[in-house]
């Protein structure tokens, strides 16, 4: 299936009720997992990776060509996402590879600053039909190119009166909200805003996104489904499966024979895959 524009899945998710689960991509191998886990819930995805992800693919166009194979073959719908993207050369890089949906990330900038980037991103995304999230607060956490050990710092958390103004003056298609969820792995137990969330909703039209899905408690995040949020990242968790797949293979399998091998990482981020695709939809 081609790849269709971030936005019209997103609409249809927060609509619908239910959130779209937003994997993590850095190899062929990974795609290929999540596409098999779309097609078999018969659930759009959307595949996403960072200029550091990407990168070790062999740049944006690779990832295009990769993605485009894997839903060729499986019959999957996804979208294509730049995450996190800092710059707004990144952003045109991954807008003229084929990417149907860029993230500009300035949310570390000030709000002027930050409303002032991500409406350029838009000026360069949208003639070609492709949306545009963009971050107000900051996730905080590890992932990628991102340090901040303070999540639940007040500074960090979105500001319902600036979420307003910020997609307004802005025209992104989804905005990423900071709530206290965390990139990586938490350090203690999750502090979610809900009450923040419900607040951001009311006054913000546009679908909402969840940074840092991974290890967040399922009734929190189906709170948030229904509170607004259409697409959850999901990037430490699947990871994990790649990595404690690989070793369990190592106990009884040898690298000299990668195809068997691999089996084992693979189905083991289909499962992870699987899980939360169900689980976004209300159906686990």
């Amino acid at each position: 299936m081609p790849l269709e524009p971030m936005h019209t899945l997103l609409q249809r998710a927060r609509a619908g009720g239910y959130a779209l689960a937003a994997f993590e991509c850095w190899n062929s191998d990974n795609v290929f997992a999540i596409a098999e886990a779309s097609r078999d819930a018969s659930t759009p995805v959307i595949l996403q990776a960072s200029p550091v992800e990407y990168g070790t693919m062999g740049g944006a166009v690779a990832l295009k060509r990769i993605a485009d194979l894997y839903l060729d073959l499986t019959g999957a719908t996804a979208a294509l996402h730049l995450d996190h993207g800092t710059t707004l050369d990144q952003v045109r890089e991954c807008v003229e590879a084929g990417f149907t949906s860029v993230m500009l990330d300035a949310s570390r900038e000030t709000l002027e600053r930050n409303i002032e980037l991500s409406a350029a991103a838009v000026a360069i995304a949208h003639p070609y039909g492709v949306s545009v999230e963009a971050e107000l607060g900051h996730v905080g956490g590890s992932e990628g190119e991102i340090v901040d050990e303070n999540p639940n710092a007040a500074d960090h958390l979105t500001n319902v009166d600036d979420a307003e103004r910020f997609v307004r003056e802005t025209g992104i298609d989804c905005l990423a909200v900071a709530i206290g969820t965390v990139h990586g792995a938490y350090r203690g137990e999750p502090k979610i805003d809900l009450e923040r969330l419900a607040a951001i909703a009311d006054r913000v039209g546009v679908p909402l996104v969840l940074h840092g899905g991974s290890g967040t408690p399922p009734e929190k995040l189906r709170a948030a489904i229904g509170l607004g949020i259409a697409k959850i990242n999901i990037c430490t968790d699947i990871h994990i499966a790649w990595l404690d797949g690989i070793a369990e293979a190592r106990q009884t399998l040898t690298p000299s024979v990668p195809g068997a091998f691999h089996r084992i990482p693979h189905a083991r981020m289909k499962t992870v895959a699987d899980h939360y695709i169900q689980l976004f939809r209300n159906r686990a």
